[in-house]
């Protein structure tokens, strides 16, 4: 015999003294529970997939990738959130390198932002926008950001709210 009273939300047993519960009562609460927390588990819209938990965890993004001499050039980065702000810098050299005898002064270390950078840097849409400057960009300052097989490397951070 099942019980005499049932609980108000899922209608599971709830026995009085004179009730004699069976295995299968119990059997038939189980079912019930199991399949209420089941379905409310796996319901994405109020809880987030592993996925998501790992991208809102990780507030940076990190990669490389090898210059290949041209002039402008998009990396796409695959960075899973918008971009707050970027650091790029080559693997092999200094972050500015002045060179006295030819007047120039070589930048290999940059910071990007979406409303700004420095010299021969951008932010887009997929990635990043570097430059390999041929000529002077300002005074003597070239952009190194794309030199033929020099190796680059940027760190990406997730905006705030993103």
């Amino acid at each position: 015999m099942s019980s005499t009273n049932k609980t108000p939300n899922l209608h599971l047993n709830s026995w009085i003294g004179s009730d004699k519960p069976k295995m299968d009562d119990f059997n038939y609460d189980n079912s019930i529970l199991d399949n209420v927390v089941s379905s409310h588990m796996d319901d994405e819209s109020v809880h987030i997939t592993y996925e998501e938990r790992s991208k809102w965890n990780k507030p940076t993004f990190s990669s490389s990738y090898y210059g290949n001499g041209s002039p402008t050039r998009t990396i796409v980065t695959g960075c899973p959130f918008e971009v707050a702000y970027a650091i790029i810098f080559a693997d092999s050299r200094p972050p500015v390198m002045n060179d006295y005898s030819g007047n120039k002064c070589r930048h290999y270390f940059g910071i990007a932002t979406p409303s700004g950078s420095t010299l021969g840097l951008g932010i887009t849409s997929d990635g990043l926008r570097v430059t390999q400057s041929a000529a002077a960009e300002t005074g003597n300052n070239y952009a190194c950001f794309n030199e033929t097989g020099v190796a680059y490397r940027y760190v990406l951070f997730r905006m705030p709210d993103a």
